[in-house]
C-alpha cells in the first residue's frame, strides 16, 4: 500500500488532534480535577498515536505513548496533576507540533525527544519533583492495587 496517498489526511488530521490537545490541556490547567478533560486529552493522544505508527513515524507514536502512560494514571485517579506534569506535557506537545511541521515539510518527523520520554518515564515511576524540590508520589502509589 502506498502510504504518500494518506500523508496529507494524516497532516489534516495530526494538527486537528494537536489543536484538541492544546486547548484541552490549557482547560486541564485550569480545572486540574476534571477527568473528563484527561479523558479526552488520552482518546486524541490514542488516536495520534496510532495514525503516527500506523505511517511509520515512530518517534511520534513512541512520544504519544509515553504520554498515554501519563494520562492514564491520571484518569484512573493513580496519579494527581502538577506543575512538573503540565510543564512535561506541555513540552511533549511542543515537540509533537514540531515533528508534524516537520513531516508537513516533507521530513521523516524526527527529533530527539529522549529528555521528554525519560521525564515522562519518571513520572509513571512516581519520580515526580514536589515544590520543595526533592520527590513527590503520585496519589496511590503507595498502595498495592
Amino acid at each position: 500500500m502506498d502510504m504518500n496517498q494518506y500523508l496529507s489526511m494524516f497532516i489534516d488530521e495530526s494538527n486537528d488532534h494537536l489543536q484538541s490537545l492544546n486547548e484541552n490541556m490549557m482547560g486541564l490547567e485550569a480545572n486540574p480535577d476534571d477527568l473528563s478533560i484527561v479523558q479526552v486529552i488520552f482518546r486524541s493522544a490514542h488516536t495520534l498515536k496510532g495514525m503516527a505508527a500506523t505511517m511509520g513515524f515512530e518517534d511520534l507514536a513512541s512520544l504519544t505513548h509515553q504520554m498515554e502512560n501519563v494520562l492514564d494514571l491520571v484518569r484512573n485517579g493513580k496519579l494527581v496533576m502538577q506543575d512538573f506534569i503540565f510543564d512535561t506535557l506541555f513540552k511533549s506537545l511542543d515537540a509533537l507540533e514540531a515533528m508534524v511541521q516537520d513531516i508537513t515539510g516533507g521530513g521523516e518527523g524526527k527529533a530527539d525527544v529522549s529528555a521528554i520520554v525519560a521525564s515522562l518515564q519518571a513520572i509513571v515511576r512516581g519520580e515526580v519533583p514536589s515544590a520543595q524540590g526533592g520527590s513527590a508520589a503520585p496519589a496511590a502509589a503507595a498502595s498495592t492495587e
